[in-house]
């Protein structure tokens, strides 16, 4: 029999009380004499309840190395709380999958569309419900949904296992749809609310399968907990996520994750519909411990750059962050990052230019033969993002299953995988204004321009109508805004963009220098592509230099040329930098060795308009791969005097 508990009297209690109250403020007297504001020991490494990180200098560390719990005690620590990573999202969370502490956070309960990372859900739910060998009929109803990646047929059987990597990789709403219509849509939609209540996302809602509705909301906080749900029960889905490609026989899907050549990635999603701008769940493991990496969750919501937000990210907390125990922190690893210097943004941004890409024929076949249909081999040798804040090259034609040709002497129609293989690997702004954009009439044209959408690839020197096409595609970085502009002058000029039809920007357009000054009136500094000059020649004619300097007259800082196939000289005029073609990035003109190689020129531009150039050539292998750069030597680029003339009065 168990001894009745004794009783404590109330001066007793009072004595105890009295004595935890004096005991609480000599320990803030002595933290406030040791230099520092708060302490605090998270014990245990595993907790019910997340909690923020514990904010801990060299004084702190030195002062309570001493204590019991030093040993034995882990938790995270951060440098200095004040600090805060430059980020651009509404709202985002970061996150231990493991302990499931909270790192940084903001606006973690706040309610936003999520997109396309509500598939994350969708294969979650597919998975459960269904058997790997079970087949998904893909219906009408789910090819009418918009966005074309999958390249389903009309009734077309995938396995329930399959269908999920054009799902994951290629972002394929239609699969989605097919997903959900094989149990019957509106039970399996029940089906992903009634799944994201059983795992604690109280504040996350679902009205699609795909995330094309605006109605499928969610927090960064409930979005951690999905991605700790999938890392703990399901992991396929993460690995699923992370593949550059998929071949299932009648298809090659290819993936256009931003994050794929990223140290440390372990998967995950990201989305984008206007409402929610850019969203991201993205999964790493981070060297935040002197024993073993941490896995790690970043959850962003309604970013205009998800891309850089996460990189500021990973540099906070690779620079700011430890987990551990005080000892360990006492033994160097904290202190040698006390004094470290945290990373600002740049006044600066890093461009990189590309010749004309064309997939079709010989490469089609090259592909196909040697890659087993797989695009992304082709840029495996290259990570063009990694210099590089953005990267623009020429598309030589469309990408689409659609149209007719229209009989051109030479017609490119490229396969439409190539374009989540042209985000994979870090391509994020296109040419559409070339001789070649009308190859297979305007049906594949404007499906071309539907598709660089969907996979979150911009497009310029075209659009579905004339002011579309005349408005500049804006990037800002760093708070510096580029704007970019595209013109044809070899045609087709019957594709010419007009008020009412879709079209490319001819440079013959009567309002040339109007569109350029208006474009560089919204930007601190206007690229000007043009498809221009004439083939094979090295060295540029009259007319590219005539077009090339009128765009700079009117505001243009950086003019790119296309078309000549092989690499042209360069000049400075003015205050402008001018590179009249840059040859082939990839191509299939074997006849000769300088179709085989072009230049990738990277440009280092100041805000204040200061530039250094570095003129690499590309060699191209005899399958068309880009196999190696020659690296050029980095240039400052010495700008023309302008006389000034003084008038006096």
């Amino acid at each position: 029999m168990r001894e009745a508990p004794q009783k404590i009297s109330k001066k007793t209690k009072l004595t105890y009380t009295t004595l935890s109250i004096l005991t609480l403020v000599v320990f803030a007297f002595l933290l406030l004499a040791n230099g520092y504001d708060r302490v605090a020991i998270l014990a245990g490494l595993h907790r019910e309840n997340p909690t923020s990180i514990i904010p801990l200098s060299a004084d702190a560390l030195k002062a309570i190395s001493g204590t019991k719990d030093a040993a034995t005690s882990y938790a995270y620590f951060n440098k200095d709380t004040k600090k805060k990573p430059v980020v651009s999202a509404e709202a985002y969370l970061v996150g231990d999958l493991l302990t499931g502490d909270i790192i940084i956070q903001k606006n973690e309960k706040r309610q936003l569309p999520i997109a396309s990372v509500s598939k994350l859900m969708t294969a979650t739910v597919s998975r459960e419900l269904n058997a790997k060998e079970d087949l998904v009929t893909v219906s009408k109803q789910a090819l009418a949904t918009e966005g074309q990646n999958g390249d389903f047929r009309l009734n077309e059987k995938v396995k329930s296992d399959h269908i999920l990597y054009p799902l994951l990789i290629e972002s394929s709403n239609d699969a989605a749809e097919a997903i959900a219509m094989h149990k019957g849509r509106a039970d399996f939609i029940s089906q992903m609310n009634k799944k994201a209540v059983a795992i604690g996302l109280g504040d996350t809602q679902f009205a699609d399968p795909s995330g094309l509705s605006e109605k499928n909301i969610s927090t960064t906080r409930d979005l951690f907990l999905l991605s700790k749900y999938i890392f703990e029960k399901d992991k396929e889905i993460l690995e699923i996520s992370k593949k550059k490609s998929f071949n299932n026989g009648p298809h090659v899907w290819l993936s256009n994750n931003q994050f794929l050549k990223q140290d440390g990635y372990l998967g995950g999603k990201s989305g984008y519909i206007n409402e929610s701008k850019q969203t991201v769940v993205s999964l790493f493991s981070l060297p935040l411990s002197p024993k073993e990496d941490r896995t790690i969750a970043i959850t962003l919501l309604r970013s205009n750059d998800r891309k850089k937000d996460v990189q500021n990210i990973l540099s906070y907390l690779k620079s700011n962050i430890f987990y551990g125990t005080i000892v360990e922190a006492k033994e160097g690893w904290v202190s040698d990052k006390l004094g470290t210097v945290e990373p600002k943004d740049p006044d600066f941004v890093n461009l990189t230019f590309l010749g004309d890409i064309m997939l079709d024929r010989g490469v089609k076949n090259s592909v196909n033969k040697n890659f087993a249909g797989d695009y992304s081999k082709l840029f495996e040798n290259l990570d063009l993002a990694k210099n590089s804040d953005i990267v623009f090259a020429n598309l030589e034609g469309p990408a689409s299953d659609k149209g007719k040709d229209v009989g051109s002497i030479y017609s490119f129609r490229m396969n439409p995988s190539i374009i989540p293989a042209l985000k994979g690997a870090g391509i994020n702004i296109v040419s559409m204004a070339n001789n070649h954009a009308g190859d297979w009439g305007m049906a594949a044209f404007t499906d071309t321009l539907k598709r660089l959408k969907e996979n979150e690839v911009l497009y310029t020197g075209g659009g579905l109508n004339l002011a579309e096409a005349s408005q500049p595609v804006i990037v800002e970085k760093y708070g510096i805004k580029i704007g970019y502009l595209g013109f044809s002058d070899v045609g087709p000029n019957w594709l010419k963009a007009t008020e009412a039809n879709a079209g490319i920007l001819l440079a013959s357009n009567p309002n040339f220098d109007q569109i350029v000054s208006n474009a560089a009136a919204q930007v601190d500094h206007l690229v000007v592509s043009f498809h221009f000059g004439d083939e094979y020649k090295k060295i540029h004619n009259a007319r590219q230099e005539s077009l090339a300097h009128r765009a700079v007259d009117a505001g243009a800082k950086i003019v790119i040329g296309h078309h000549p196939h092989v690499m042209q000289d360069t000049e400075v005029y003015k205050n402008s930098f001018i590179a009249y073609s840059l040859g082939n990035f990839i191509f299939d003109q074997y006849f000769s060795s300088d179709t085989m190689e072009g230049m990738m020129l990277e440009v280092k531009l100041g805000k204040d308009g200061s530039m250094t150039t570095k003129k690499n050539v590309v060699k191209l292998s005899r399958v068309f791969q880009p196999e190696r750069v020659i690296p050029g030597k980095v240039e400052p680029v010495k700008f023309q005097e302008i006389e000034k003339i003084e008038t006096k009065i």
